[in-house]
């Protein structure tokens, strides 16, 4: 009997041991942003700052932020130069620099956190399993101006424009000027650059659009004959404008149309940089998870990620603030990626009344400036807004291509880098290196190339297109609601080797079970699908740049008589889809063209696709291989 009682107790103990070795015996594993003195309605940078060093000197896994209004200056905030892909580089405020972190989560239950001037909320640097979840970000203050027109002159070729209560702006020379604060008489400000609490931004007119305030959509069919300038070319005069009351100003020459009571205009402008603050910027990072986020506005694109590996989006959206009258989120795409790899998914996010896209994807580009030796290229960053990116690291392959057609020359390891500035670097590989005209040549990393899936996202009322994705990896875009678009649902690009200098063949495509509804709002006709080539190239069979692109199950609802285009694509299965008119809007053109046009393609099969337009449409290739039509309602049989 003592035997057993001595058994049993040398059993407790043992479990209790086990269970005290397995569970957190240090509660600050869990930090309460709280306790550094977060205050509701105040800047909490410096706070924030603090609760951070913590986190990683204690190596907790969760920083809570209780639910509240918070304040973001870039007063106190940390700063460091960032090289932003497709952004503006610079030396930047950082409110929440999350740099070197394992396994940490952010849960901020539902705070708002209101930003000032040029500040970054969230930068993600050189970390791995981070999660931030259950916030939404905003600005103060819009980095655009929107007005409203509330009177049309046509005798002076004038229109009267309301200006929205967020907006400040200046007459200069008779010209409008929108800002983020008055004009201050320091003469030092010329001299030298000024203090955080002085920086002032200016933008001029160009670069803008069109909105409806009734639909919150962009306005229809008016995107390029009512742009307006600052250089009339048409008239080859100035425009010109004048303050007639408070927050009314008029405008004059300014546009070869002229437009109508009640529409509302949007300036982004191109007088200074216009991409200087994104909300979230992921840098060299995997496994990064964003759960339940709103971003209402940001400087550029929402969220940045470049070579990183594995993003998931779940509940992201870029969308309006409630109430605020607003009709812009952010002043770019809702979401970017440049050079990831691994999976990037978006599921269950709203992407809405952004100025570009609600996601593009992408490689990039090196050109090649020189042969140092056999085995080592000297190459360059092509586009300004790349460069400081890392293009590959060793042992990475890095395929070398023609630039003037696409066509791959060779496939090589680098066997090591040497970074001489942020435009300019070196690459040695263990292979020796073609013998071709180092100028006829750009590379590509084939080792970051993402694959991708979107599923039950809506994007609606923004400029530009739905999604682009142009990298070789698995693509699935599933149960989607894609409306009120200014061009095409999707697009699959390659070969900018001209200017973006953004790479990707897209080489496995899956896009089913999706609604797309009134895309190409911008000129009145567009396609949904549009697959092509960037014109400065001449891609020729028999090679083709993608492949493999299935396009099944859709049900579209247009009043654009084009439906899919494209071109330099090898296998593509277009299949049981639904197209409607859509009564949104008046169809622009009569000319019963056909809605399906390939070119230098091969293998393209339209099949089971219901056309209910009320007549019939025609499928046209040239310079193709393989195109069949048939087994189709109100679509012509073809075969190519």
């Amino acid at each position: 009997m003592i035997q057993r009682k001595t058994y049993i107790l040398v059993m407790i103990f043992i479990i209790t041991i086990t269970f005290q070795s397995c569970a957190p015996t240090d509660s600050s594993l869990v930090i309460d942003a709280s306790n550094y003195g977060l205050k509701d309605g105040e800047d909490i940078t410096v706070a924030i700052s603090n609760a951070l060093k913590d986190c990683k000197k204690k190596k907790a896994f969760k920083l809570v932020i209780p639910k509240g209004t918070y304040h973001l200056y870039p007063e106190k905030a940390q700063e460091k130069y960032l090289h932003i892909t497709n952004n503006d580089d610079g030396l930047k405020r950082i409110a929440f620099p999350i740099e070197g972190f394992k396994d940490f989560e952010i849960d901020a239950q539902g705070s708002s956190f209101i930003c000032h001037d040029y500040i970054v909320p969230f930068h993600l640097e050189n970390s791995s399993d981070v999660t931030l979840k259950n916030f939404s970000i905003d600005w103060a203050m819009p980095f655009y101006f929107q007005a409203e027109v509330v009177a049309v002159h046509p005798e002076k070729n004038a229109f009267d424009l309301k200006v929205f209560q967020e907006c400040i702006y200046e007459i200069q020379g008779s010209q409008l000027i929108f800002t983020n604060k008055k004009m201050v008489d320091n003469a030092w400000m010329k001299m030298a650059p000024p203090s955080q609490n002085d920086v002032r931004w200016t933008q001029d007119i160009n670069w803008n659009i069109w909105f409806d305030k009734e639909t919150k959509a962009p306005m229809f069919n008016v995107e390029n004959p009512a742009r307006l300038y600052s250089w009339n070319k048409k008239l080859n005069k100035q425009a010109t404008a004048e303050e007639i009351e408070d927050n009314m100003v008029r405008l004059y020459d300014a546009s070869s149309m002229l437009p109508e009571v009640g529409w509302t205009l949007i300036i982004k402008g191109n007088k200074e940089d216009n991409r200087l603050a994104p909300a979230i910027n992921i840098d060299d990072c995997k496994d990064t998870y964003i759960d339940n986020v709103n971003v209402h506005h940001s400087s550029g694109i929402a969220l940045i990620a470049q070579k990183s590996e594995n993003i998931t989006l779940q509940k992201y959206n870029v969308m309006l603030p409630e109430n605020s009258g607003r009709l812009v989120s952010t002043t770019a795409d809702a979401t970017h990626f440049n050079a990831c790899k691994g999976l990037i998914k978006m599921d269950d996010c709203i992407f809405e009344n952004m100025l570009d896209d609600a996601t593009n994807v992408h490689g990039s580009y090196a050109e090649v400036k020189e042969f140092v030796d056999a085995y080592t290229l000297g190459m360059a960053r092509g586009h300004s807004q790349q460069q400081g990116m890392i293009f590959a690291s060793k042992g990475e392959k890095v395929v070398l291509v023609n630039r003037s057609n696409i066509m791959p020359i060779d496939t090589l390891t680098v066997k090591s880098v040497k970074e001489i500035n942020s435009t300019y670097f070196e690459l040695t590989f263990n292979e020796k290196i073609p013998n071709v005209d180092p100028l006829s040549i750009v590379a590509d990393n084939a080792d970051w190339q993402a694959d991708v899936v979107i599923t039950n996202c809506i994007v609606r009322n923004n400029r530009a297109r739905s999604i682009l994705l142009k990298t070789s990896g698995e693509h699935l875009v599933e149960n989607n609601h894609f409306y009120n678009c200014t061009y095409t649902g999707v697009l699959v690009s390659g070969a900018n080797v001209g200017f973006w200098y953004e790479s990707g063949p897209v080489t496995n495509l899956t896009i089913r079970n999706n609604v797309f509804e009134n895309m190409g709002l911008g000129a009145g006709n567009a396609p949904v699908l549009t697959i092509n080539v960037n014109p400065d190239v001449q891609v020729e069979p028999p090679f083709y740049i993608h492949k493999n692109i299935v396009f099944s199950d859709n049900l579209i609802k247009t009043f654009s008589r084009k439906v899919i285009s494209a071109a330099s694509v090898e296998n593509l299965k277009i299949s049981n889809n639904t197209i409607v008119r859509s009564e949104s809007y008046p169809v622009v053109t009569n000319e019963k063209g056909p809605a399906f046009t390939f070119s230098k393609s091969k293998n393209v099969t339209v099949e089971g696709n219901k056309y209910n337009w009320g007549n019939t449409t025609k499928v046209n290739a040239t310079a193709s291989e393989n195109v069949i039509s048939k087994n189709n309602l109100n679509i012509e049989d073809l075969t190519y």
